[in-house]
């Protein structure tokens, strides 16, 4: 059998492939949890801020919109934005709200902030050092029996690339076609 040479589809293919299945199983729990702690105490904060009694007031009159983030002031300095990841995971907060306004977080909410933003990070790195190899792998191969070396998940390209006709002719029809054939290089 023929070797699958590769193109640039099929280079962009095995690359979304990577893409949807690379994972960093270590990284991703270390963000999950800190997640978990600084949402939870982000949270808290807006709720302080925007009692829920007086959310439902407001809510009444349809005056609040979900949080999904807030600006916060870190006791150790600087200003993040702080992202809920959920679409219902943000507290409801008044609808007619600053959206420049900027929370000053206490110390605890301050440091969770801060590892959940180091462990997003060290995640994006882990994830993009992944999807680099991937690439360097996908792009300096020729065929696409070197990537299934290496990585048999690109086997999933072998359905796509397909290695028939581009249309399903009958015996008949071939027969026919052969038998044509023959007649035109013995009338030429």
């Amino acid at each position: 059998m023929a070797n699958i040479r590769m193109n640039e589809d099929h280079r962009n293919f095995l690359f979304r492939l990577a893409k949807e299945r690379v994972r960093c199983p270590v990284e991703e729990a270390a963000d999950k949890s800190a997640y978990a702690k600084a949402a939870k105490l982000v949270k808290a904060m807006a709720l302080a801020k925007w009692p829920e009694r007086d959310m439902k007031v407001l809510a009444k009159y349809t005056q609040t919109e979900p949080v999904s983030s807030l600006r916060l002031k870190l006791t150790a300095g600087g200003i993040v934005q702080f992202e809920f990841r959920g679409e219902k995971e943000g507290p409801l907060g008044p609808a007619s709200r600053p959206w420049n306004q900027i929370h000053e977080a206490d110390k605890e909410t301050s440091e969770a902030v801060s590892v959940c933003l180091s462990a997003k990070a060290a995640l994006d790195k882990a994830r993009d050092t992944k999807l680099e190899d991937y690439r360097s792998l996908i792009w300096a191969s020729t065929n696409l029996e070197q990537i299934e070396t290496v990585w048999p998940m690109a086997a999933e390209l072998r359905p796509r690339v397909g290695r028939s006709l581009p249309v399903t002719l009958s015996n008949d029809v071939i027969a026919r076609i052969k038998a044509d054939a023959k007649t035109m290089a013995v009338a030429a």
